[in-house]
C-alpha cells in the first residue's frame, strides 16, 4: 500500500483507510491504481465522441499511427466534438426535472452580462433548441471545430440558465447552519447514512419514521451531500470521497441511496452486510427501519470511536443577499471562489486546506463549494467564530447565487479567480465553460481532455478571451502552489 498521506490529509480518514486495507477491503483507491494507466486516447480527446458504430476510431497523439477516423475526421475535429458532447451532457444534467422543455431564465441584473455573451456567440439569446443543434452536430462530423466549441459555450450558457430555475430553498432563512465531521457518528446509536440526492417527500418521511421509531437514539447523515431540511443541512459526516471510508468504520447502521449515488457504496454495504436501499419509494420507509435496528445489534467492531468533538460548524448562504453583503465588505479585487468535488489525482483535501487559509493570509474574501467547502469546514475556516470566516455554498446552486451577488453588488469585475479543485460531472464542466463565457478567470486542478489539439485550445480561448474570460487547465494534476500561484498572479 502506498503512503497514506497521498490518498487523504485527514487523520481520522488515514487510520480508516488503514483499517480497510487490513480487513482486505478493496475502495476506491485501490479501483484507481488498478486503472492506470488510463485512457490516454479518451484524457487528450482523441478517442471519437460521434454516435457512429464503425468504430471505434482513435487517433495516435505522437503522430506514429492513426492521423484521422474512418470517416476521415481529424484530431482537431475529434477534441471539438468531445467537447461539445460533454458540454450536451452538461446541460442535459441541469435540465429542470419538473419542467424538462422549460426555456432558461436569468436574473434581471445578469441580463447585460449573458446579452453580451450571446452576440460573441452569434445571437441574441439561447433556449431549450440548443440540445437539439448540439444533436445534429453530433450526428456525423460535418460542422467545423470553431463552430463545435461555439456550441458548446452556448450549452455551456444553457446550462447555468436551466440552473437558475432549479428549486429554491423551502423557507425564508437566508443561511441555514451546517455540521460536518466524523464526530457525528458518536453523537447516537443509531446512524442512517444518506447518499446521493433523495426526494424531499422521502425525506420528510424517513425523518418522522426516524423519530418514532428510536426515540431520540437515531439519527439521519449525509455522505457528501448538501440536503436542506427543515430549516437547516442534514448533518453531513464526510466528503463524497471519503463515504466508503465511513461504510467500512462500522458505525453506518443502514445506507438510503439516492440519484446519483455510486454503484460502489451499494457493493459494499453488501460485502459489509449493512443493509442498503433505495430512496425511489417513500412507502418503503417503514420496512427499512428495522433492518437498522436488526443491524445495531450486529455492528461490525472495529475498534473505531471518533470523539464527538470532531464536528465543525458553519452557515451556509442560501440566497443571494447574503453573499452581496459579504462581497460588499470585501477589498477590491480581492474575490476568489475555491471548490469542487474530491478527485483521485490528488490527497483528499490537500488544496483546499492548503490553499484557503493561504488566500486567507493576504486578505482574500474565500468562498467555497461542494467538497472543497466541506474541507473548509472541517478544517474550521468557516467557523462563524472566526473574524473572517471562509463562505460556503451549496454544492448545486452555488454558481447562481455567486452570480446573482456579484451582479447587484457589481463586483462580477473584481472576481481574481475561480478555481475547480476537481470536477465529477459533465455540468461541473459546463458550468465552468459558462461562468468564463461571462467574462471570469476559471482555472482547473485537473487535466482537461484538450490537449489532443493545440488548434481547438486555441480556439476556445480566443473565443473566450473575446468575452474577456478565461479557462486555465494544465496537462497534468495540479499541485496546490501552482493553483496558488495561478490566483496571485
Amino acid at each position: 500500500m502506498e503512503s497514506i498521506q497521498i490518498k487523504t490529509v485527514d487523520p481520522v480518514s488515514q487510520e480508516l483507510l488503514k483499517s480497510a486495507y487490513q480487513r482486505g477491503l478493496k475502495l476506491s483507491w485501490d479501483r484507481f491504481e488498478r486503472l492506470q494507466p488510463q485512457d490516454g486516447f479518451l484524457r487528450t480527446g482523441l478517442s471519437c465522441p460521434y454516435g457512429c458504430l464503425q468504430g471505434p476510431c482513435r487517433i495516435d497523439p505522437f503522430g506514429r499511427g492513426a492521423e484521422r477516423g474512418l470517416c476521415g475526421l481529424d484530431r482537431d475535429g475529434m477534441v471539438a466534438a468531445l467537447l461539445l458532447r460533454l458540454a450536451l451532457s452538461g446541460a442535459l444534467e441541469a435540465m429542470p426535472e419538473d419542467k424538462p422543455i422549460s426555456e432558461p431564465s436569468w436574473a434581471s441584473s445578469l441580463k447585460a452580462a449573458f446579452s453580451q455573451a450571446f452576440k460573441n456567440l452569434g445571437g441574441d439569446r439561447v433556449s431549450s433548441g440548443e440540445i437539439q443543434s448540439a444533436a445534429d452536430l453530433l450526428n456525423r462530423p460535418m460542422e467545423s471545430a470553431g463552430n463545435m466549441i461555439t456550441q458548446a459555450l452556448r450549452l455551456a450558457l444553457l446550462t447555468i440558465g436551466w440552473l437558475s430555475k432549479g428549486p429554491a430553498f423551502r423557507g425564508q432563512r437566508k443561511t441555514l447552519p451546517l455540521r460536518v465531521g466524523y464526530g457525528l457518528l458518536a453523537e447516537k446509536e443509531v446512524n442512517i447514512a444518506i447518499c446521493g440526492r433523495p426526494s424531499f417527500e422521502f425525506l420528510k418521511a424517513l425523518l418522522s419514521e426516524v423519530q418514532k421509531n428510536f426515540s431520540g437514539s437515531g439519527q439521519v447523515l449525509s455522505l457528501g451531500e448538501f440536503i436542506s431540511l427543515g430549516g437547516s443541512y442534514l448533518p453531513v459526516v464526510c466528503t463524497s470521497g471519503e463515504s466508503e471510508l465511513v461504510l467500512s468504520s462500522g458505525k453506518i447502521n443502514l445506507l438510503v441511496a439516492g440519484l446519483g449515488t455510486d454503484p460502489s457504496l451499494i457493493e459494499l454495504c453488501h460485502t459489509l452486510n449493512i443493509p442498503a436501499a433505495s430512496s425511489m419509494d417513500p412507502k418503503s420507509i417503514r420496512d427499512l427501519l428495522p433492518k437498522a435496528k436488526e443491524k445495531k445489534n450486529l455492528t461490525i467492531q472495529i475498534g473505531f470511536s471518533p470523539p464527538s468533538s470532531l464536528v465543525e460548524e458553519a452557515e451556509v448562504a442560501v440566497a443571494s443577499s447574503v453573499l452581496e453583503a459579504y462581497f460588499k465588505k470585501a477589498s477590491a479585487k480581492k474575490l476568489i471562489f475555491l471548490g469542487g468535488a474530491d478527485h483521485p489525482y490528488h490527497p483528499l483535501g490537500w488544496i483546499p486546506t492548503e490553499i484557503a487559509p493561504v488566500l486567507q493570509g493576504k486578505g482574500f474574501a474565500v468562498t467555497g463549494w461542494g467538497d472543497c467547502g466541506l474541507w473548509k469546514v472541517k478544517k474550521g475556516l468557516a467557523s462563524p467564530k472566526k473574524k473572517r470566516p471562509v463562505q460556503v455554498l451549496d454544492g448545486r446552486q452555488w454558481p447562481v447565487l455567486a452570480l446573482k451577488a456579484l451582479a447587484v453588488s457589481g463586483r462580477l469585475k473584481d472576481v481574481k479567480g475561480i478555481c475547480y479543485t476537481g470536477v465529477k460531472s459533465c455540468q461541473d464542466l459546463a458550468t465552468a465553460l459558462g461562468l468564463a463565457s461571462l467574462g471570469l478567470r476559471v482555472g482547473m486542478a485537473v487535466p482537461l481532455p484538450l490537449w489532443g489539439s493545440e488548434k481547438v485550445r486555441n480556439l476556445l480561448h480566443d473565443k473566450l478571451a473575446a468575452m474577456g474570460g478565461s479557462l486555465t487547465h494544465f496537462d497534468h494534476p495540479a499541485r496546490a502552489e501552482e493553483i496558488l500561484d495561478w490566483f496571485l498572479k
